[in-house]
């Protein structure tokens, strides 16, 4: 499959467009694009998304040293928590906004002589085999119509022992798709992928999963927040985007309280010492 037969430039179109970068800057928090953990609910979407990160940092035990990837970066607030932790971080991503993005953050924190960030499609990743100790992949995986060439792409890149860590949103075993897909409209990705398909697309790639977890408590919170904060002006959102975005998250909203979308986060392991 070529790059032109998946949908990477379905996705660098959707997060290279003006007004999504302004409501993920204004609205989502501007470090991450990802769902957040909500221990308390009264969180800020900024604070979880990044607590968030650790967690998942944390389950695939990363520290001192590591080679890490993070194979969608979008605007490198994972790369940065990495970088604090002593790992050695290198972020890829589709869209070029993310890219520009994540280089001025990392300059601004005084890390972009550690964080190494470029444009790059997982689908198809240059980089040597066997050359990281982990691949990080947040809520990404979601834009992919070819999932399967993705978990093998990283099942080449990481080194025997190497873990990829990943999360993203998923459709519920039993959902109603027509609700699904109408959320995941906006996005353009498909509502076919159910948790058990993730873990069945790691291990039919290699990996052992070592861990596996749904949180659709996280989810839920985190687009009631969004829609909260859409329901009033936001300073420099275009408001008829902030319109289209907020009927898009009432959809999602109307999913998710259905029980028809969850959120899963994985370690899987591949093989060896």
């Amino acid at each position: 499959m070529s790059g032109e037969e998946t949908n990477a430039s379905a996705a660098s179109k959707y997060y290279d467009d003006a007004d999504v970068a302004d409501f993920y800057r204004l609205v989502w928090g501007g470090a991450d694009i990802h769902i957040g953990r909500y221990d308390s609910g009264e969180e800020t979407v900024a604070k979880a998304s990044a607590a968030m990160t650790r967690y998942l940092l944390d389950l695939a035990g990363l520290g001192q040293g590591d080679a890490v990837l993070d194979i969608a970066c979008g605007y490198g607030g994972t790369l940065r928590l990495l970088a604090e932790r002593g790992c050695r971080p290198k972020g890829i991503d589709i869209a070029s906004a993310c890219v520009d993005e994540a280089r001025r953050a990392n300059r601004a924190a005084g890390l972009d002589g550690i964080i190494t960030v470029e444009i790059g499609d997982f689908h198809a990743i240059e980089s040597a085999s066997a050359a990281w100790d982990a691949v990080i992949c947040q809520e990404s995986l979601i834009h992919s119509n070819a999932r399967p060439r993705v978990f093998s792409e990283v099942f080449r890149l990481l080194r025997p022992g190497g873990v990829f860590a990943f999360s993203d949103i998923l459709t519920r075993a039993g959902a109603e798709i027509a609700l699904v897909e109408a959320a995941f409209d906006r996005l353009g990705a498909q509502a076919n992928a159910t948790p058990r398909d993730y873990r069945d697309m790691a291990v039919a790639a290699g990996f052992d999963i070592l861990h596996a977890e749904e949180r659709p408590h996280d989810i839920r919170i985190h687009y009631d927040k969004l829609a909260a904060r859409l329901a009033r002006p936001v300073e420099g959102l275009n408001p008829g985007a902030a319109a289209r975005i907020a009927e898009s998250i009432s959809r999602w909203q109307k999913a998710l309280a259905g029980g028809h979308i969850t959120w899963a986060c994985f370690v899987a392991r591949k093989p060896g010492p």
